[in-house]
């Protein structure tokens, strides 16, 4: 680990600010403290302050309003993760009535594919939970998001069958995301699935898996979902 003493000034006034912001001590919306305020605090320059709420900036956790001074950001005011959007988020915006059906909630031992996605060993003790994804009164989709115990307890309190995870985890737990990896693929149903989502054995599926990372790109969970090849599609617009 790098002794904080050996960081430029800048980087450790950022690294100060950075924590207490993601210990919530600086919370969403909140004004930081006056460039005047940093400078008597730390004992340097105005420009050394102004380098460190730079790159506070540029990451994402802060914003500057001319006139006013810098805020913590909200997670809605944070870093664009592309055009990921989550199950209800997607359904209701096209009209469609859309919630889930809890399942389960199990422990359950981390696969390799599990293990390499969140940065631990194979058959580390996770904890599952499982939702019926139901649009219009029909399933389209089966999900599970698994994770400590203690962060799917979190997520199951703030009821997964009508929140999306993302949403969950931004806008109630007040996790900053970096960025969320995901990976799609086609797959045929297996007869556990055909019964969840009413379709039959073989039928083809379209399967999504993601992992978000908070601020210090930590892996928080691992999602995957699997949707009725024949009743969704998923539109994007990809920026270059």
């Amino acid at each position: 680990m790098n002794d904080p003493a050996a960081l430029p000034l800048f980087a450790r006034i950022e690294a100060s600010l950075r924590d207490r912001i993601l210990r919530n001590e600086l919370a969403a919306g909140s004004k930081l403290p006056s460039e005047a305020a940093l400078e008597a605090e730390f004992g340097v320059s105005r420009i050394t302050v102004r380098q460190a709420l730079a790159s506070l900036e540029s990451s994402g956790l802060i914003r500057k309003v001319n006139g006013r001074g810098s805020f913590v950001t909200r997670p809605s005011d944070g870093p664009d993760l592309g055009p990921l959007t989550g199950f209800y988020e997607h359904m209701r915006a096209q009209g469609k009535a859309a919630r889930g059906r809890l399942v389960s909630v199990r422990d359950t031992p981390a696969t390799a594919i599990q293990a390499q996605a969140l940065g631990v060993e194979a058959g580390t003790a996770l904890r599952t939970v499982t939702l019926v994804r139901m649009v219009d009164g029909r399933p389209l989709a089966v999900g599970t998001t698994s994770g400590t115990p203690s962060l799917i307890e979190a997520l199951v309190r703030e009821d997964l069958e009508t929140n999306d995870v993302m949403v969950v985890l931004e806008d109630r737990l007040g996790v900053r995301l970096r960025n969320t990896h995901i990976e799609a693929g086609a797959v045929l149903a297996g007869a556990a699935r055909a019964r969840q989502l009413a379709c039959a054995a073989g039928d083809p599926l379209l399967r999504i898996r993601f992992t978000p990372h908070d601020m210090e790109d930590r892996a928080l969970c691992w999602s995957e979902m699997h949707f009725r090849g024949d009743a969704f599609s998923y539109r994007a617009v990809v920026k270059r």
